[in-house]
Formats: C-alpha cells, sequence, structure tokens
C-alpha cells in the first residue's frame, strides 16, 4: 500500500469536496496550510532579485512570453512580487487546464486573492458542483428575451452618446469609450438612469476595478486604491439590498431586475445576497471586458479604413435605425471583426487556475500549489495555426477559412471548457450595437505618426496613450 499516495488523494478529495459545497471555513484552512512549492526543476528563471518578472509582465508580456518560448518550450516558470507559478502554453496546455478532467485545478484559489473584498462569491470563482449550480441558475439571465430587453435598452443610449462626439476633433477614445459603457451599463445592468445616483455607483464601480490591480492590497490605509474599492463595493451592495425587494414586485428589462426573478433547482428565489454578488460582478464582467475589445476594434478599423467601408455597407444594407437581437445576427463581418481583434488583443492575456495536486505536462511534473497560467495572447499568435498571425485579417474567421476551428482550444478569449464565459454573446450585442450606431454616422481616422497599438496587457489590455482617434460625421 502507497502510504503517501493515499494521503494525497485525500487532501485532494477534502478539498475538491470542500470547494464543490463552497465551505468557505474549510477552503481557508487549506489556503492556511499550503506551502509554496518550487518550482526550480522547471523551465525558466526567477527574474530579477525581489521584483523577477514584474517589468517585462507591465512593459511587454507579449515579448517577454514569445522569447520564453522559443527558449523553454511550453512550460515556463514564472515570478514577480504578486504571484509566481508556471505557464502553460498552447492549445494542449488550454484544453487541459479548461476541461480541468480529474479536478486538477480550481479557479477560487486562482481568483480569490484578485476579487477578495471586491467580487466576493461571484460565478467565476466557484468550482465543480456549486459552479456548475450558480451557472445554471444565472444561465437564465443570459437568454433571448432578457438579451433583447437589454437591446433595447441599449440603442438609445448608444446612440446618442456616440453623437455627443464633436467631429474632425482628436478624442481620447478609451476614456469615451469607458464613460459611455459605464452610462449604459448603469441603465441595463442596475436600472438606474443617468443623474447624480448613476454617477456615485460608477464612480463606486470605478474604485472597486482600479483595486483588483493593486498589489499591496492595503485595506486599512484609506486612501489606497484597495480601500476605495473596497468602499466601493459597500457603496453598491448597499444600493443593491435597499431595492430588492421593490425589485422582485415589478418586471423590467434590466439585468438587475432579470437577477431578482431568477430561481434554484427547487423553485425558489436566489438570496438577495446571491443577487447582489452576481450583479457586481457581472457588471464588471461586461464593462471592462468590452471596453478592451471596442478599444483594440477602434484602433484596427482607424488603421484599416476600407474594413470600416465594409462595416458600414452591412450595416447601412439593414436599413434600420436601431438594430435588433435578429439584425445583429446578420452582422456576419462585423462578428469577424469582432473575433478578430479579440484574437490580437484579447481583453485577459492570461487564465490562471490553482493546482490542486501534482501533475505532468510535456514531461514536466507541476507540484500542488503551483499557480497555473495559460496564455490567451501567446495562443492566439502561433503561426502553426493562424495565417500571418501579426495581420489584421478579419475572414481567417469566416466559414470558408475558419482557422479558429483547426483546434477547439486555439482561440479562447473568453476562456473554455464549463468556465467559459457566461456573458460572451452579451459582449458581442453591446459591442455590435455600438459599432452600429458608430460606424453609421462617423469616419475613423488616426494620426500617421501612430504606427502601432499602444497598449498594457495588465490586469487587462487597455491602450496606455488613451487611444487618441478622429471621429469625422459622415
Amino acid at each position: 500500500m502507497n502510504t503517501a499516495a493515499n494521503i494525497v488523494d485525500s487532501k485532494h478529495s477534502e478539498i475538491t469536496d470542500a470547494l464543490s459545497q463552497y465551505d468557505l471555513n474549510e477552503i481557508k484552512k487549506f489556503q492556511k496550510s499550503a506551502t509554496r512549492p518550487s518550482l526550480k526543476h522547471l523551465p525558466g528563471d526567477t527574474g530579477w532579485p525581489f521584483i523577477g518578472h514584474i517589468y517585462p509582465f507591465l512593459t511587454n508580456l507579449h515579448g517577454w512570453l514569445d522569447k520564453q518560448y522559443q527558449a523553454h518550450g511550453p512550460v515556463i516558470q514564472f515570478n514577480t512580487p504578486i504571484i509566481s507559478g508556471v505557464y502553460l502554453i498552447g492549445p494542449e496546455a488550454n484544453k487541459l487546464v479548461l476541461q480541468n478532467q480529474g479536478k486538477l485545478f480550481s479557479n477560487y484559489l486562482a481568483w480569490e486573492p484578485t476579487f477578495e473584498s471586491l467580487f466576493d462569491n461571484n460565478v467565476l470563482q466557484r468550482d465543480f458542483k456549486d459552479h456548475k449550480t450558480q451557472r445554471k441558475i444565472l444561465q437564465q439571465a443570459f437568454k433571448r428575451n432578457a438579451i433583447e430587453g437589454h437591446i433595447e435598452l441599449m440603442n438609445p443610449l448608444l446612440n446618442q452618446g456616440i453623437h455627443q462626439l464633436k467631429s474632425g476633433y482628436t478624442t481620447q477614445s478609451l476614456g469615451f469609450v469607458k464613460r459611455l459603457l459605464l452610462t449604459t451599463g448603469a441603465e441595463v445592468f442596475m436600472g438606474v438612469k443617468s443623474g447624480p445616483e448613476a454617477d456615485t455607483l460608477n464612480q463606486a464601480f470605478t474604485d472597486i476595478v482600479n483595486a483588483t490591480a493593486d498589489p499591496f492590497r492595503l485595506k486599512r490605509v484609506w486612501f489606497s486604491p484597495y480601500a476605495k474599492g473596497v468602499k466601493g463595493n459597500k457603496v453598491i451592495s448597499r444600493f443593491i439590498l435597499e431595492k430588492i425587494k421593490a425589485r422582485r414586485l415589478t418586471a423590467g428589462r434590466d439585468m438587475f431586475s432579470h437577477l431578482c426573478q431568477l430561481r434554484d433547482d427547487n423553485g425558489d428565489l436566489i438570496s438577495d445576497e446571491l443577487v447582489k454578488d452576481h450583479l457586481i460582478f457581472l457588471l464588471f464582467a461586461a464593462h471592462d471586458t468590452t471596453t478592451s475589445a471596442l478599444s483594440s476594434i477602434l484602433y484596427t478599423l482607424a488603421s484599416n479604413p476600407e474594413w470600416q467601408q465594409v462595416l458600414r455597407e452591412e450595416m447601412l444594407s439593414l436599413n434600420k435605425s436601431n438594430v435588433t437581437f435578429d439584425d445583429l445576427e446578420k452582422m456576419e463581418k462585423t462578428g469577424y471583426t469582432f473575433s478578430e481583434a479579440l484574437r490580437m488583443y484579447p481583453a485577459l492575456h492570461s487564465l490562471p487556475r490553482y493546482a490542486l495536486r501534482d501533475f505532468e505536462f510535456n514531461g514536466h511534473t507541476i507540484p500542488a500549489h503551483t499557480n497555473v497560467l495559460v496564455s490567451t495572447l501567446l495562443t492566439h499568435y502561433m503561426p502553426e495555426y493562424w495565417s500571418n498571425p501579426t495581420t489584421f485579417d478579419p475572414m481567417r474567421f469566416s466559414p470558408e477559412r475558419a482557422e479558429d476551428k483547426k483546434d477547439f482550444f486555439q482561440y479562447i478569449p473568453f476562456g473554455g471548457g464549463s468556465h467559459k464565459c457566461l456573458g460572451l454573446h452579451f459582449s458581442q450585442v453591446q459591442g455590435k450595437t455600438f459599432l452600429f450606431h458608430l460606424l453609421k454616422n462617423y469616419k475613423i481616422t488616426k494620426d500617421p505618426k501612430m504606427r502601432s497599438y499602444k497598449y498594457n496587457n495588465v490586469p487587462l489590455t487597455f491602450p496606455t496613450d488613451g487611444l487618441p482617434l478622429t471621429f469625422t460625421k459622415i
């Protein structure tokens, strides 16, 4: 009898059971007992003393990852003051981690350090049976009738906001998109119209998002980003909890109202706490990833004006002033463009997981308690799967070419497996609706001196120069 193996199996069973039941007390005990594993036997290095690889992570993650991959292959150790672990590169690695057969990996233990006190109890950091239960409940809020209601709310908000652009003037596009999506999100998600209340909620939400990137996490230092984020969470939580009783009595088109009507497998309405926690996280998941995606799309369209005209003609052919769910389905080339921008500049550069036990990959043993990252970014540029991967080419997603179908795990901007993003269709709906109103009315240009997309991948992919573009009324 292999006693050591039995002990390992027993501990693995205990933590997977705790995660399946979302038993936070047992999960916390496991976290406290876990020791940081040695990764010295793995390819790569630990970087500079004290700071590790933090500089390339913050300045040129794509370049650093590509260099490491060429030198060491698909298993690469990394080290930063915030997180250390191992990168696993390529579709085979993505399949291993995202399919998660044998319950090798935990989402909760990977994401909790980032989300603690900011986005607690969200569906992304649920595992196994508990995740399946929560996801099944939330899927009700993304059915067609719900999305159609969101589109009805979005059309006038996005159209009005886009018409506030000053024709012929350079605009900091990132700020413009952020503000417009925040205003739209306040009504579409929270059911709050533009005004002081929406401004308060938007500022609180902005503080929460900024807090996720604070490496120091000093809750007691009131002016720190993390402390402001924790306070922002309390502001939005208070608003939601105060409104739930009234929202349960009405049938609104906003996401908040939909969540208030969700029921579990027993037919009972989900708790007020779950409504609150799910709503705050869905607002984050929809807003920041869509802001990132639209920033990328605006840059690529400004750099490829011929594609602006292609999309404009597709939109004009609908002969509509507003779009419906069915109209968006017809905007195929707009969809290809959206997919290509997310291939080149995925909002999430990497997807984290936490190894619950030792496992093998590509001839290397990865020890338990290792933080494991798969690279969305590098996978999307592998020449084995993508022709001319540095070239903007939306038609690679057309049915005739279908480059994204060579391997099921080569295109993962929304993750994969059981944790594939619930809001991926909502993100495309919002993105297409935005582009419909923009391109019908404006031409996008950039300064000829802007020869590349200046962006950073941490914590999400955003332009570092504010993305100065000119919008000229047609």
